[in-house]
């Protein structure tokens, strides 16, 4: 293993975490903007807001603000060493309730999640059940989400089970 100065880590850090919201914004903005009834309108403020206050590093966070149905909504695209940590997960289930105290819906949404939208020749499918998890939660199955043991977000967890088929406290 090479050697990285101290001083360096920090910054490789920081551009390793970086590269993850990029990856997942693309893969966000990519994946809604084919689909028929949703509108990407871009990144949203708001998050980045919310998170600076919370102590959390906006730069993780990969979030795209769509209309969907005539209604704004927002999707964080979490990163997995955000998501399995329980005090990380909390602050971001604060910013969530911040955030929809304003009026604009949120959804967490993990990292492994989202990198299935990104796979195989049924990448549209799998944004569409996305889409109608987000419109119809109890309708699709929001009940059994797997985030009871822990903090999470439901359909974020549900999302999880829908397009990775594991539960996302593994």
């Amino acid at each position: 293993m090479p050697f990285v100065s101290p001083e360096a880590e920090p910054t490789s850090r920081k551009l390793r975490h970086r590269d993850t919201r990029r990856k997942l914004s693309s893969i966000l903005f990519e994946s809604l903007g084919r689909l028929k009834g949703v509108s990407v309108v871009g990144s949203d403020p708001l998050v980045a807001y919310f998170a600076n206050s919370l102590e959390l590093e906006p730069a993780s966070l990969a979030a795209c603000q769509a209309m969907l149905d005539d209604r704004p909504v927002t999707l964080v695209g979490v990163p997995s060493r955000l998501w399995y940590r329980p005090q990380a997960m909390e602050r971001l289930l604060r910013m969530k309730a911040a955030m929809e105290k304003c009026g604009r819906s949120c959804i967490l949404l993990p990292q492994r999640a989202i990198a299935m939208l990104d796979r195989g020749d049924t990448r549209q499918e799998r944004a569409r059940m996305l889409i109608e998890l987000i419109r119809d939660p109890v309708g699709m199955g929001i009940d059994r989400a797997c985030c009871n043991q822990r903090p999470g977000d439901p359909i974020g967890c549900r999302a999880m089970q829908l397009l990775t088929g594991n539960d996302c406290s593994a």
